[in-house]
């Protein structure tokens, strides 16, 4: 029999795509049982080979922009909201389960219905509780396009907002801003892609010098820009004042005094961003 009846034949065709298919299937699963047992620590090989599996190979940027969105959701400690349902939704999800605090949790907002359903058949399939997945259809707000979605919805605050799209789709960051400026955190990051026309790198600019906040233009080719904010906390502020004050007040006590020693307290540790 000759080889191009083979490579010709349609049910060897058949055959060949259904095996092709379990196998990536197959390394697929394994790459994400190892990325929930991994706990914080993931490393980039295994995430190159996910996405290779997934069927979409990483480019050198992509994987930049992922690891970053990684480093800065180590370092946050609330809700996190990602505009756009894609891979990186189970993966940040998965970190998130296998963190002690609870409170960190992925908000993932998603304008296709189709899309949005498989993700979340995927979320479920692996148990990523921490992972929540909205569909919303995109609307227009005056100037820009974001999603229609009620945001009585999502958490009330936000430490890190990811999005990875230009203002021509629900995913940009500048209607991610105008949206959800109220439910911003007095320390907050934001991550996204694809801003490159001059006058959205002028607005970020203006809002973050308005709001206290730093503008950081990462990547000038991509579009990667970066928002944040580390003013400190109002109520820690005071609290911390008062104690400055507490302890410049406080008498001392006599000689003849017996002072008994306080038990020592254990450091407070400061949120970062």
């Amino acid at each position: 029999m000759a080889v191009s009846f083979l490579t010709e034949n349609k049910t060897m065709q058949t055959i060949r795509a259904r095996v092709a298919f379990h196998s990536r299937q197959h390394g697929f699963d394994k790459c994400m049982q190892q990325i929930l047992a991994a706990n914080r620590s993931i490393p980039g090989s295994l995430i190159a080979e996910l996405y290779a599996y997934w069927g979409d190979p990483l480019s050198a940027s992509d994987e930049g922009f992922l690891r970053s969105c990684i480093a800065e959701l180590d370092t946050a400690t609330g809700p996190v909201l990602l505009c756009g349902a894609s891979l990186m939704t189970l993966i940040l999800g998965a970190i998130c389960d296998a963190q002690e605090e609870k409170s960190k949790q992925v908000w993932c907002l998603e304008q296709d219905r189709h899309w949005a359903n498989l993700i979340r058949s995927w979320v479920t399939e692996y148990r990523i509780s921490s992972a929540h997945v909205i569909q919303s259809q995109p609307r227009l707000h005056e100037d820009f396009v974001w999603y229609s979605v009620d945001t009585s919805r999502l958490a009330d605050c936000y430490q890190l907002i990811l999005c990875d799209g230009a203002r021509a789709t629900p995913r940009g960051i500048i209607g991610t801003l105008k949206c959800m400026e109220n439910r911003l955190d007095e320390r907050f990051t934001m991550l996204a892609r694809n801003v490159k026309k001059p006058a959205d790198l002028r607005m970020l600019n203006e809002w973050a010098a308005a709001h206290e906040a730093k503008f950081v233009l990462i990547d000038k080719l991509e579009g990667f820009v970066k928002l944040m904010r580390q003013v400190p906390v109002t109520g820690e502020a005071t609290t911390a004042e008062a104690t400055a004050t507490a302890a410049v007040r406080k008498p001392q006590p006599a000689a003849a005094t017996t002072v008994r020693p306080r038990p020592a307290t254990s450091p407070v540790r400061q949120n970062s961003s």
